[in-house]
């Protein structure tokens, strides 16, 4: 099964100063295992400073 994926995708673009790699975000179709291999890194990555913050400010038991 195929799935149409929002992900960033490293692009080489020409400036100023000559060639340089940035990250675009573009769909892309992957199969079912890239799929759900994607879907288990997003769910298992770590938190972020502002979800740390928004976290603390939700429980804070002071």
């Amino acid at each position: 099964m195929k799935h149409r994926v929002r992900a960033l995708v490293q692009v080489e673009k020409y400036g100023l100063f000559g060639k340089t790699k940035v990250f675009e975000e573009r769909n892309i179709t992957v199969d079912g295992r890239t799929y759900r291999k994607m879907k288990k890194a997003e769910r298992d990555r770590p938190f972020s400073i502002g979800e740390m913050m928004f976290y603390d400010l939700l429980w804070d038991e002071d």
